[in-house]
């Protein structure tokens, strides 16, 4: 008898585990369902490439292969990817979806945030108006802005505000706490430079002008506010009349401005599990200049080839904008920021030991998105990268950029003298 009981026991112990395990997952999957996760489609994903020069025929497919390769491990949902040699396009790419639930392919049409890339591209518009003589990169703000929002400001060089060695503090360190709040908020509709400004007016800067070196966006609106006061336009028009225009170009564009490209994508949360979200709905319009602007691969490479052209950027201005700041100790300063780029003169990540090459690069952030956009001068390559969610590392999507551009360097010869190119 006491042997029944204890069978008896089990089998309700096991009856119970087994519908507590079955609550369980029912519970698992129902708040799943409610925090909108699901699965990344298991059929093939979209894939699209153009070759605009013969010479490239043979490696658009290697490099359409890197492209899903990447998109695939790191369960990004939409990437694309584009080459620019010499000036010209000669290569685009997408990979994936642009819009998950209308089945919606990502093409090199497709527009992305390019968050802090966005910095580059206020860079070119500073360039093309020191070249005008509209400003210089020696100006101070109050040159410009007699009565900055701050005082502290007055003092700061345009080329501190690019180079982030004006003392600015980022989005953590402002101590203006109604900024913060609404900063990190990101809800906000903002119609003007001026106005994403206020964020941080009433914050203490880190350090005097010159003295040190800190990443921020505040200090590139800045630059961007007194670009407008010195030209009598506004930042919009600024970027259509010295990069788009110029260049033909449909992008960079303000972001949360207007009209929307109706080839903007949608923008994603992924997590290990192979699953997405859609990301919550963001305004990025108080860092425009910053970290605001909406582009496409295929545009933003030939932003950075046209700095190659001197009609467009002369070499003088070019150089004065790849040098990196040195800080008022004589050093330079620690990220080998120059003004709005990221240079390193000898980069042996891409060629090896053997073959340094120069890089002029920058990279963005923008929730649920990430940019990637690279120059080599002397190979005359750039190369984009735009995907449509977070990676937990930058390099995670990133890193497939070096992998394509041996590719197409190869093609044409434009690898490095004594370069070794991996299999």
């Amino acid at each position: 008898m006491k042997v029944l009981k204890r069978i008896l026991l089990l089998l309700a112990s096991l009856v119970g585990m087994t519908v507590a395990l079955a609550l369980g997952v029912a519970l698992w999957v129902s708040i799943n369902a409610q925090l909108g996760w699901k699965d990344l489609p298991d059929e093939a994903a979209p894939q699209y490439a153009e070759v605009f020069d013969d010479r490239f025929a043979d490696v658009s497919e290697p490099a359409l292969a890197l492209l899903e390769a990447m998109r695939r491990e790191e369960g990004v949902p939409g990437a694309t990817a584009a080459v620019a040699i010499d000036g010209q396009l000669v290569w685009a790419a997408g990979v994936g979806w642009a819009d998950l639930a209308a089945n919606t392919p990502a093409t090199p049409q497709t527009v992305f945030r390019i968050g802090s890339t966005s910095k580059a591209m206020t860079a070119t518009v500073m360039a093309r108006l020191t070249e005008a003589g509209v400003l210089n990169v020696d100006d101070t703000v109050a040159a410009h802005v007699p009565a900055p929002l701050n005082p502290d400001w007055a003092p700061m060089t345009v080329a501190q505000l690019l180079s982030h060695t004006a003392g600015f503090p980022g989005y953590e360190e402002n101590t203006d706490w109604a900024g913060v709040y609404s900063s990190l908020r990101m809800v906000r509709q903002y119609d003007s430079i001026e106005a994403g400004l206020r964020l941080v007016d009433g914050s203490e800067l880190l350090f005097a002008p010159g003295e040190d070196f800190h990443y921020s966006s505040f200090d590139v609106n800045l630059a961007a506010f007194v670009a407008e006061q010195a030209s009598g336009q506004d930042y919009a028009t600024l970027l259509e009349e010295n990069v788009r225009t110029p260049l033909g170009l449909d992008t960079p564009v303000l972001a949360d401005f207007g009209a929307a490209p109706d080839t903007v994508s949608r923008f994603y949360l992924i997590r290990e599990q192979g699953q997405y979200r859609n990301r919550g709905q963001v305004n990025v319009s108080q860092r425009w200049a910053s970290g605001g602007l909406y582009g496409r691969s295929i545009d933003l490479v030939q932003v950075a080839s046209a700095w190659l052209d001197e009609e467009f950027i002369s070499e003088t201005t070019r150089e004065q904008f790849w040098t990196p700041m040195r800080l008022n100790s004589g050093e330079v300063n620690e990220q080998i920021y120059a003004l709005g780029w990221r240079v390193n003169p000898e980069s042996t990540t891409r060629f090896g030991e053997a073959a340094p090459v120069r890089i002029v690069h920058h990279g963005g952030v923008s929730r649920g998105a990430m940019s990637w956009l690279i120059l080599y001068p002397e190979l005359g390559i750039a190369v984009a990268v735009n995907i449509n969610t977070q990676t937990d590392e930058f390099g995670d999507f990133s890193s497939v950029e070096p992998q394509i551009t041996r590719l197409f360097a190869e093609a044409v010869g434009r690898t490095p003298e004594g370069a070794r190119l991996p299999d």
